[in-house]
């Protein structure tokens, strides 16, 4: 997952008052900015991640850093900005001249969903909800998590935000043996998933090892809602129900409709429909169990944050008849002389 930079330079701001005087030096104040962080869709590579995000942060502000924290801002929209390639916040945000600071992020800004955030008694990140997340939609959103970046303010340096996929990614591909038949998928789905609930997060920290290699960090789970069928779209569909993909198979080359995404939980099936020269059949794979049949024990679940590729072929087996005829049975018809 793409790593997210805050960029910041806070001024130079102090304040004193006294009866007789009041001064106040205010430096050039510099907002803060996320380095890569969506238009609606999957995101397969760091190139992709451009969504805008909610980021909630928090300050200790004491001299010692005595760990109690208080609400620097909650749920702040940052937008990405092509021009400098940074998310700006709308409102823009400024760092504080002092103190630690945690920042939490969701991914998108929600727009029909909500975000509530739960504080221990010190003012420190507990629980994050991020729900009711409708993704049967035709062009499904990603949904991301960050650990919690703990910093000084004010910072200079870029600082990383990292980023965690809530759902799990669903592939398939189509092709067919060399054959001269025609064979068309008509249509895939996966049966029995969650696509709607809420997203329960529990934001952490993580660290790294000697290597560099991230260890720990926020964990979440989801609430769902009921299950459904959700049918893998092309391009073309003009709504969730435009289902039907009627792609004529090759043998050299894969088809592969849009991925898509569920929320993770017991692997169920797929259903696929095709034709074999205008004849249609249907074919459901039970993840469930393995290439012979049996039940896989225990039933295999999909994780968060994998991407799971289901390749099928298609074995077009030409009809070919060995023929053979019943031998001539002789039958002497007698002897006749005219």
């Amino acid at each position: 997952m793409r790593k997210m930079f805050l960029f910041a330079a806070a001024a130079m701001v102090s304040l004193s008052s006294c009866v007789q005087t009041n001064e106040v030096y205010t430096g050039k104040l510099n907002e803060m900015g996320f380095k890569s962080a969506v238009t609606r869709g999957i995101i397969q590579s760091n190139e992709d991640m451009i969504y805008p995000i909610a980021v909630t942060a928090i300050l200790d502000n004491s001299e010692e850093s005595t760990g109690n924290y208080v609400s620097y801002f909650e749920n702040a929209k940052f937008v990405y900005d092509d021009a400098t390639s940074l998310w700006k916040g709308e409102p823009a945000r400024y760092w504080p001249t002092s103190g630690v600071m945690n920042f939490v992020a969701l991914c998108p800004y929600p727009v029909t969903a909500t975000i509530q955030t739960a504080y221990t008694a010190n003012g420190k990140f507990d629980k994050l909800t991020f729900g009711t997340i409708d993704n049967n939609i035709k062009d499904q959103h990603d949904v991301l998590y960050s650990d919690i970046l703990n910093v000084k303010a004010p910072q200079k340096a870029a600082q990383s935000l990292f980023f965690h996929h809530a759902y799990s990614q669903l592939n398939v591909t189509f092709q067919k043996t060399a054959s001269a038949a025609k064979v068309v998928i008509k249509s895939v789905a996966v049966n029995d998933v969650n696509l709607s609930g809420i997203l329960n997060v529990t934001p952490v920290e993580a660290t790294l090892d000697s290597e560099n290699n991230r260890i720990g960090g926020s964990t979440a789970t989801w609430t769902v809602g009921l299950p459904i069928q959700r049918y893998f779209l092309d391009a073309d569909a003009t709504g969730i129900e435009d289902n039907a993909l009627d792609v004529e198979l090759a043998a050299d080359s894969a088809f592969a409709p849009i991925p898509a995404l569920v929320i993770p939980g017991l692997q169920t099936e797929i259903e696929i429909v095709y034709t074999i020269d205008g004849f249609e059949h249907t074919f459901i794979h039970d993840l469930s169990k393995d290439a012979r049949g049996e039940a896989i024990t225990p039933v295999p679940d999909w994780k968060m944050g994998h991407k799971y590729t289901y390749n099928y072929t298609i074995n077009v087996n030409e009809i070919i008849f060995d023929c053979e005829v019943d031998e001539w049975k002789p039958v002497d018809g007698g002897s006749t002389t005219i």
